[in-house]
């Protein structure tokens, strides 16, 4: 038997299903291999998820505008 592909497939691969919901999407310069984002997300079984990606990952990967990811993004307080 195969499941259908999933809708974001590249997002996480080990997870079956789609983004449900973005719940934060954070900046972080530290992070290697110009991943400089993390996402915080939920999946379709309401799991909780999180995932470092580069800012063309970010919107490839997850389908958002920009009008979303401003919604979505902490900026930093220090």
């Amino acid at each position: 038997m195969t499941r259908p592909e999933p809708k974001y497939k590249k997002v996480d691969k080990w997870v079956y299903g789609e983004v449900k919901e973005i719940k934060l999407i954070g900046k972080d310069d530290g992070f290697e291999n110009g991943k400089h984002y993390f996402v915080f997300w939920h999946n379709h079984n309401d799991e909780s998820r999180t995932t470092n990606v580069s800012h063309k990952e970010l919107f490839d990967w997850f389908r958002i505008d920009q009008t979303e990811f401003d919604k979505k993004f902490m900026k930093d307080v220090d």
